[in-house]
């Protein structure tokens, strides 16, 4: 594996060096995604990159119907940031919304070159929309 040194972290070249897993109980990366530590929250519906056991960076996603999912919100380190690892987050997320049944993946926010890249389109709302067709 490739890595660069920034400062005292040995940080990976590529995104795809960060693995990404469902989180421990006592890893829900609550400042990483703005939430509030009295928050309920499904673990489930997290994931979080490490590098060094340590989290990185995190995405959380809500179904909203049958075919319909959200990738509510998506958080990178500063330390890691511009490194192609909120990238790597969303197209994991993709996965696995797919995965799960999912057709058509949300996003509030808007529209901007670094979802676009991905599909990402659009609606006349204030979200920008993914349609995923069945292979």
């Amino acid at each position: 594996m490739a890595q660069s040194s920034v400062g005292e972290l040995d940080i990976p070249i590529h995104p795809r060096d960060y693995p990404i897993f469902r989180p421990r109980e006592d890893e829900c990366p609550y400042v990483l995604l703005g939430l509030s530590e009295s928050e309920p929250v499904d673990l489930d519906a997290i994931r979080v990159a490490k590098h060094q056991d340590n989290v990185v960076a995190a995405y959380r996603f809500k179904r909203l119907s049958a075919l319909a999912f959200e990738i509510e919100r998506l958080g990178v380190s500063e330390s890691y940031r511009s490194r192609g690892i909120g990238g790597w987050m969303v197209a994991h997320a993709i996965g696995i919304i797919e995965s799960k049944g999912g057709r058509e993946v949300f996003i509030r926010a808007p529209s901007c070159d670094f979802l676009s890249r991905f599909g990402f389109e659009v609606t006349d709302s204030e979200f920008l929309r993914l349609t995923l067709t069945a292979e």
